[in-house]
């Protein structure tokens, strides 16, 4: 049985955070070979598919069902099984489980993650990967819009529901909320795959992508060095209005109430994250839009021809 500083050390070797002297020592320790066994195996364990209650639950009917036939059993071996199960859901929960980070509304969140890269996640989003075992899987999940900034390497992915964006090292941004998805690459070099195909793109510095409402990929050159977001404005360029009102909903922690089709009208320009009257006069006024704010300021309905 280890020791807690043990398991402390396992857990930050196992997500790649010792210091290069920590390493040192810790490769010429007695216990090093043991953690070795460990990671190895732990790589070629597959997370079972099953549900340990469920199984649990299976296991006590078969209990029941068996005395209700007035038979004997033996109680202690189903349940050291039952006990083994669960155990064996703690390690894998142990091992497997993914750290999530996420903003609220109006709010931006740094995460920097085991390799070195960082993230800069923008309002309403959520970010997570595994915990352990990062030299293995570089891939995050985002759900959201991030600024990236990724350390050179092989293997680091974002995955979003659009698609997924592969990367060797470079800054790029990520917009995916709902049916929007966008990619910006502000340095280096990024892949896009929808999944489909022959429906991928290379995007290279001052490159930018978006997926139209069927989902064709459409391009354009960045106008910025930086996506705008991260200096407390929105700027969109011909978009959508519906991806417009999507992001005021997120920064502003807003309910919009519209009736507009999803391809309706365009809209180019921008707006100020700290400032919610501004920020609706500069969308809607110039498009001819009324609009009405209730009491409380969380419900803006749109008054649309």
């Amino acid at each position: 049985m280890f020791e807690d500083k043990d398991d402390r050390i396992l857990a930050r070797w196992l997500a790649g955070e010792l210091t290069p002297e920590e390493q040192k020592e810790f490769e010429n320790s007695t216990e090093f070979l043991e953690y070795q066994r460990i990671s190895q195996g732990m790589e070629r364990f597959k997370k079972p598919n099953f549900d340990t209650s469920v199984l649990k639950d299976k296991v006590l009917a078969q209990i029941e069902n068996k005395e209700s036939k007035g038979k004997v059993i033996r109680l202690k071996p189903l349940y050291y099984a039952i006990g083994i199960a669960a155990s064996l859901a703690l390690i894998v929960g142990i091992f497997f489980n993914e750290i999530s980070y996420s903003t609220s509304f109006g709010e931006q969140l740094a995460v920097n993650l085991p390799d070195g890269s960082s993230v800069q996640l923008n309002a309403d989003s959520k970010l997570t990967h595994n915990r352990f075992f990062w030299k293995n899987d570089k891939s995050v999940n985002l759900k959201g819009e991030a600024f990236f900034k990724v350390e050179k390497g092989d293997g680091f992915k974002v995955e979003t529901e659009s698609g997924t964006v592969s990367v060797l090292g470079t800054e790029f941004n990520v917009r995916a909320r709902s049916a929007n998805f966008s990619l910006a690459c502000y340095e280096g070099k990024v892949k896009f795959e929808t999944g489909k195909p022959n429906e991928e793109a290379i995007l290279e510095h001052g490159d930018g992508i978006s997926l139209n409402t069927a989902g064709v990929i459409e391009r354009e050159k960045l106008k910025e060095d930086f996506p705008s977001w991260t200096q407390g404005t929105s700027v969109f360029s011909n978009v959508v209005l519906v991806e417009v009102i999507q992001e005021l909903e997120a920064q502003y922690g807003i309910t919009i109430q519209h009736n507009l089709a999803n391809d309706a009208d365009r809209f180019t320009g921008s707006f100020v994250h700290n400032n919610l009257e501004i920020a609706l006069k500069t969308v809607f006024v110039p498009m001819g839009i009324a609009y009405e704010v209730s009491i409380d300021e969380k419900t803006i309905l749109l008054k649309t021809p």
